[in-house]
């Protein structure tokens, strides 16, 4: 039986540690802020057994700690993020130095297909990462100056919420089915606030009411599933705005919706956010949300940024193949019947198993034999405020694609207005 005091012991281990000095594996230094590792952390089995060190932090603030950004510092400032899973079928190397700023008021997109990284890049930024088996393993995440991950979760819980908070996808699984909605929407303010149950009920009214939900008074009390999917979205957007706070993460906040509802909550996410200030993150796979609302966009792909710039320069000049790609595939009016729409054809490659070089290489019509070999290309500064990744970027094919998009063959994608309320 395992049980965290009677781990299994791989070849060469003792108790989860290595047998002698030298089963150990040499690792270096990391290059970040000072954090403690932990040494209980357990084994991991099979080829995952190779571990480096993950952060853990240590930082107890004092409960007054003023969370105001300095002169000339983003609001929130993510550094070279590394997030890991360590499997029995090995280690997936899930964020891979990922980088990006966001500041107040600012709408931040992060674009990519299912799998790219983008959630776990929010989970890792809330501090909400299973460990195990996630484990940040480098990087750093300022918050008004204070790099998040150096701190203690007693600290870190003051932050969730409070100060970032966010709104997970498909609201029917994160909502609690045996708790009404009023009651996970009090909570907040119980827990937080310590308000009694009375104050923290007529603080859940109102946020259901300022999230346009009708009869808010009379509805406090009902539970998920007697609320529409929309209706269930803005339950969550309520949540996530009760303390009022900087940061606002939304994780497919319109998944499973119809356009015109999709189109009501994002209306809905840019109005508290004009209202309060807020920085907003945005992740969506859906190029049609993002294209009226972002004021930057940046694309993932394999765990990594290959693409950062405005959104009007990005829509309008994709520069990295795999934004070109994407943009390609969208539907235009001016299709020709039974005309087939571009696609970037194979799947995304294994976490487990990344192929050398671009790892975009082995779906991208521009790959040649550098970008096959060696390590992925880094970001490079393409044009102001725009930085890209790609071995390829002065190739004429891929110049020529961008031009090509940038006449306006592909449109750029609109979203729906108007509706009543669902």
């Amino acid at each position: 039986m395992v049980t965290p005091n009677n781990p299994i012991n791989p070849p060469g281990f003792v108790g989860g540690h290595p047998a002698s000095p030298d089963a150990a594996e040499t690792i270096g230094p990391v290059a970040t802020t000072v954090m403690a590792l932990d040494a209980t952390e357990p084994p991991v089995l099979g080829r995952a057994m190779k571990r480096r060190p993950y952060l853990k932090g240590t930082v107890v603030l004092p409960s007054d700690h003023a969370w105001t950004p300095h002169e000339g510092e983003h609001l929130l400032d993510v550094r070279d993020l590394q997030v890991e899973f360590r499997m029995r079928e090995g280690v997936a190397h899930a964020i891979n130095g990922v980088s990006f700023h966001l500041d107040q008021g600012e709408t931040l997109a992060i674009l990519g297909e299912s799998g790219s990284g983008k959630s776990v890049t929010a989970q890792a930024i809330m501090g909400i990462l299973d460990t195990p088996p996630g484990y940040v393993t480098g990087g750093q995440v300022f918050y008004c100056g204070t790099d998040l991950l150096t701190l203690a979760e007693k600290s870190r819980r003051r932050v969730r919420g409070a100060q970032i908070a966010m709104i997970f996808q498909d609201a029917l699984s994160a909502l609690n089915p045996v708790f009404t909605v009023g009651n996970q929407i009090a909570e907040m303010f119980r827990v937080h606030q310590h308000m009694n149950r009375a104050d923290a009920e007529k603080q859940a009214i109102s946020l259901m009411e300022r999230v346009h939900i009708p009869a808010a008074a009379q509805r406090v009390r009902s539970y998920p599933h007697q609320f529409s999917g929309g209706m269930r979205q803005r339950i969550m957007i309520a949540m996530a705005i009760a303390l009022n706070p900087a940061v606002l993460i939304a994780d497919e906040p319109t998944t499973a919706l119809d356009v015109t509802v999709q189109a009501q909550i994002m209306s809905l996410l840019q109005e508290l956010q004009a209202e309060r200030n807020m920085g907003l993150i945005l992740i969506t796979h859906d190029l049609g949300v993002v294209a009226n609302v972002a004021d930057r966009i940046a694309v993932m792909y394999a765990g990594r940024l290959v693409e950062t710039a405005p959104v009007g320069p990005l829509y309008a000049n994709p520069r990295h193949p795999y934004t070109q790609g994407l943009l390609e595939s969208v539907p235009r009016l001016d299709t020709k019947l039974g005309e087939m729409l571009p696609a970037i054809g194979g799947l995304p490659p294994s976490l487990l198993s990344m192929p050398r070089g671009c790892p975009f290489h082995p779906r991208c019509k521009y790959a040649v034999d550098t970008c096959r070999a060696g390590g992925p290309p880094p970001l490079v500064t393409v044009g102001p405020h725009r930085l890209a990744a790609c071995w390829q970027l002065d190739d004429p094919a891929v110049v020529a694609a961008s031009a090509r998009l940038a006449t306006g063959k592909t449109s750029v994608p609109t979203t729906v207005t108007g509706g009543e309320p669902a």
